[in-house]
């Protein structure tokens, strides 16, 4: 979410930029939460009995944004999946669906995976992997243990087949 919701006076299509502009200079964002913005700001505009932001000019600042290189959402989908996958210890299918939630192409996500995602995935899997098992002291029966960790694993965006090569690894 980007910061500045609070709008005090009237809000022109240049004060919009200029503020998207200061927002995506200080952190990466998608298209798709730009145009979000917009649409709040727009709606709130609204809402005091202003004329608000007509859908051609919105294009034009997002058009815009992404002209000076202000938003990119290429960039912003790398950024996402390395701070994904190393600190959130997420897997690819969960940060793929958070990605099409903001707002990012299908295409844009999958090249970004590919690019960021897989020596990061593998580690944040072993040392979720690892963490769990070692939680799990008071399970006595193996095959519940095993079950437990999968579906753990499964709910942090690992798919099936990774953990079950992760696993035969382990032995």
């Amino acid at each position: 979410m980007l910061a500045l919701d609070i709008i005090s006076d009237f809000m022109t299509p240049e004060q919009a930029l200029a503020r998207l502009q200061q927002q995506c200079s200080r952190s990466e964002h998608s298209t798709g939460q730009v145009r979000s913005r917009l649409k709040r700001w727009d709606a709130k505009e609204r809402m005091q009995g202003r004329p608000g932001f007509s859908a051609i000019q919105m294009d034009d600042i997002v058009a815009s944004l992404v002209k000076e290189r202000f938003v990119d959402d290429s960039r912003f989908a790398g950024a996402y999946v390395r701070d994904k996958a190393r600190f959130a210890k997420w897997g690819p299918a969960k940060i793929k669906y958070n990605l099409k939630m903001l707002g990012v192409e299908e295409g844009i996500i999958k090249d970004a995976l590919e690019e960021n995602g897989e020596m990061f995935v593998q580690d944040a899997l072993r040392e979720l992997a690892v963490r769990k098992w070692k939680s799990m002291k008071q399970e006595t029966d193996v095959y519940m243990k095993r079950a437990k960790l999968v579906r753990f694993l499964v709910g942090r965006g690992f798919s099936y087949s990774q953990i079950m090569e992760f696993m035969k690894d382990l032995g």
